[in-house]
């Protein structure tokens, strides 16, 4: 969890004076939207944006590296800010089991954007080795729908292409007590080649391979706009585009099993996209 701290706003950025005759360029409008995330338990906060305006930092280089500047700044101080300006709601809660702890967040509209990793996230004292699986569903495409990538299953989509010219990607397998595990999906690349598709459904879904305990995992998803994505170990990445948003959900995974069917894994949620407006829904399912 980050540290409230007071972010650090525009008037206490150092001041740059060009040297006369020096040509200089200023940042394009960025903005960065996180979740706030130091609510006491049974809360969650709400989505707020961070804005790094027009003309706010110089570079003598390119407009690119003012934007960049930007963008710095975006990722250095959007938490705090989040957290020193958001809200804690109520969460709506489910009561199932003997000893019920479940959360459901409510639907999430995204942002527009062109790309989206999922990372699935796990601590000490959840289990060991969660597997997951991500994939279409509903296209009405043979060469898309329940074509899953995950442990045993595809790496990506198609078949050996690389992470910008994949439908969807998987980062590959973590065994550990502790770990991420991380899917790209391309909606950019989706978009492109299937544009009569009014709407892109994404199923996720997990197992316990070796033991769970807790079972409790978050669901971080990020988007971006622009750039293009790269493949770096075990972890896909976005470079030179613009992060757009980070979202964090809770999920508990309960179903231990090795080479269980897909139908018979633990549901996670869904993805719903709209190729017309660039746009997402999210919803987390219990």
């Amino acid at each position: 969890m980050e540290e409230n701290t007071t972010y650090k706003p525009f008037n206490y950025l150092e001041n740059y004076t060009p040297i006369e005759g020096t040509e200089v360029y200023y940042n394009t409008e960025k903005t960065l939207a996180v979740k706030k995330n130091d609510c006491s338990k049974g809360t969650t906060g709400n989505l707020v944006t961070l804005t790094a305006s027009a003309n706010k930092f110089v570079s003598t280089v390119s407009i690119t590296d003012a934007n960049e500047q930007a963008e710095s700044w975006l990722n250095a101080n959007a938490q705090a800010y989040a957290n020193n300006t958001g809200i804690c709601s109520i969460r709506e809660t489910a009561w199932r089991g003997a000893n019920p702890s479940c959360v459901i967040e409510p639907p999430t509209t995204l942002q527009p954007f062109d790309y989206m990793v999922i990372k699935y996230r796990w601590a000490l004292g959840a289990g060991s080795d969660l597997d997951t699986f991500t994939g279409f569903v509903n296209t009405g495409i043979d060469t898309l729908d329940n074509q899953w990538v995950g442990y045993g299953l595809k790496n990506e989509l198609p078949l050996n292409a690389a992470a910008q010219d994949s439908y969807i990607m998987w980062g590959g397998d973590i065994t550990d007590l502790t770990g991420t595990e991380t899917c790209l999906i391309n909606f950019k690349k989706v978009k492109e080649v299937y544009s009569n598709l009014n709407n892109i459904q994404v199923r996720m879904a997990a197992v316990w391979w070796s033991s769970k305990a807790t079972g409790n995992i978050d669901v971080e998803i990020t988007t971006f706009h622009g750039g293009t994505m790269e493949k770096v170990g075990k972890d896909i990445i976005n470079n030179n585009g613009e992060q757009i948003q980070q979202l964090n959900f809770s999920k508990n995974i309960s179903i231990q099993g090795k080479n269980l069917p897909i139908n018979d894994v633990a549901h996670i949620g869904y993805i719903n996209y709209s190729n017309n407006l660039s746009t997402a829904k999210v919803i987390i399912t219990y």
